[in-house]
């Protein structure tokens, strides 16, 4: 009888031995499983957040534009405002009076030109 109960424990010890290394292992599938799962809700994660960092990058780069745009053109106004006042200085000419004046030559080239022919 001894025998048999030795026999019996034994066979209860490793099928006990073959149940703990049987969920070890399907431990180890579920771990790789969710560790899986996660890696690929970072990455669409991080590309999600990548293309929302692109489309900001998209709106500050227009609004960088538009405000260079604005200051190139008051820098160009400012330009112009202080070259005719350093015209005006200089010659006693306004800027407007010297442009209007080029208009009437102008004319006057084309009229003496249709009388020329």
């Amino acid at each position: 009888m001894n025998d048999k109960i030795i026999v019996k424990a034994a066979k209860n010890v490793v099928e006990s031995g073959e149940g703990v290394a049987r969920n070890i292992w399907l431990a180890g599938l579920g771990l790789y499983s969710r560790t899986l799962e996660e890696a690929q809700q970072v990455n669409e994660k991080t590309t999600t957040a990548f293309d929302e960092l692109v489309e900001r990058g998209k709106e500050v780069e227009i609004q960088t534009k538009e405000c260079i745009a604005k200051k190139a053109d008051k820098a160009a106004d400012e330009s112009e405002a202080v070259t005719n006042d350093l015209l005006y200085r200089l010659s006693g000419i306004d800027r407007e009076k010297l442009d209007h004046m080029d208009d009437k030559i102008d004319r006057l080239t084309q009229a003496v030109e249709k009388l020329a022919e």
